[in-house]
């Protein structure tokens, strides 16, 4: 069984949308994706070995650094197609855990219906170091870069992955990681999609070009949009504002200045223009929304992070943008 893991310094980690600090064996959620689709959860404490593999649910852990890293693992059914399914790497919000943000975003239902590979590994102590942010995992300097890197690569060699359509998604703590990640090992994603987070890094150099999807709430209490530390932000770091996160990712990029902005309701969505190697660049501001990963389920367990806004269905909205590029 996998190693209970609990929050031992939970007011200094970053708070997320769907969970408070207690047991994580009290709290963690069953997989409505496997129930969706008939398939048996399994738990393993090795990665899968090849070339069998299981649908559905399992969990499997990774040495790195010396330390065993543990993932929650995702595969749909069905035949994967003559490339190989697309794969997604979900990162969870600071005090959270990757059964948390499997069942709070609900990707697995999506990529059960869609077709892709879907896995959510565990920060050390709930967190990841994302440069500037956030608690144990950027205090001790995690080398969160190198364990996702790892993982990647192990899934890729234990699984029917397409190599060139690999994806990486998170919220709050996880949306800052994934845009270090993209920053600084470009060569294994196409594309991230960082959720109320921000580049917490000084430079971004990346290596080719990685297409971006952003999205943020303009009434963000914990990560505000216009940066600095929210009112209810327990990280303890002032953060960039999502401005200058965009001008920095841009500019790393080296995508053109020129963009045009589309308002849809509660939705405005800047677009910039072609990047190199095809690389796009969106960014989406909601309306009214606060911190919580938006068209979630209703925030029972942590009702101080605020309402979970219904105006975006952040999950589709982010697959869809995703299984588009080429």
């Amino acid at each position: 069984m996998k190693t209970t893991i609990r929050v031992v310094i939970c007011g200094l980690l970053f708070a997320i949308a769907s969970v408070s600090c207690r047991d994580r064996t009290e709290q963690t959620p069953a997989s409505t994706a496997t129930a969706a689709t008939g398939a048996a959860s399994s738990t393993q404490s090795a990665p899968l070995a090849t070339p069998a593999f299981s649908v559905g649910v399992s969990h499997g852990t990774l040495k790195f650094g010396g330390v065993d890293r543990t993932y929650r693992l995702f595969i749909p059914p069905g035949t994967p197609p003559p490339g190989g399914w697309p794969l997604l790497v979900g990162l969870h919000g600071g005090l959270g855990w990757g059964d948390q943000f499997a069942a709070n975003s609900q990707f697995e239902a999506t990529a059960a219906r869609k077709g892709f590979v879907a896995v959510f590994p565990d920060g050390l102590q709930n967190t990841w170091n994302g440069g500037g942010c956030c608690g144990f995992a950027a205090r001790t300097r995690v080398d969160d870069v190198g364990f996702l890197a790892a993982l990647i690569q192990e899934l890729e060699a234990q699984l029917p992955v397409d190599k060139n359509h690999v994806f990486m998604a998170g919220h709050s703590n996880g949306a800052i990681m994934a845009f270090r990640f993209g920053c600084e090992r470009a060569d294994l994603v196409k594309a991230i999609a960082p959720v109320a987070g921000s580049l917490e890094v000084p430079d971004c150099k990346p290596s080719r070009g990685v297409s971006l999807l952003a999205i943020h709430g303009d009434a963000d209490q914990n990560h505000p949009i216009g940066g600095g530390e929210g009112p209810r932000s327990i990280a303890g770091v002032p953060f960039t504002s999502m401005e200058t996160t965009l001008a920095l990712w841009a500019r790393g990029m080296t995508c053109p200045a020129g963009t045009y902005s589309t308002l849809e309701g509660r939705l405005t969505t800047t677009v910039w223009a072609a990047c190199p190697d095809g690389a796009q660049m969106r960014y989406i501001v909601i309306a009214g929304a606060d911190h919580p990963w938006p068209g979630s389920a209703p925030n029972r367990l942590n009702p101080n992070q605020g309402e979970v806004s219904q105006a975006l269905n952040a999950t589709e909205t982010i697959w869809k943008f995703l299984s588009e590029l080429k």
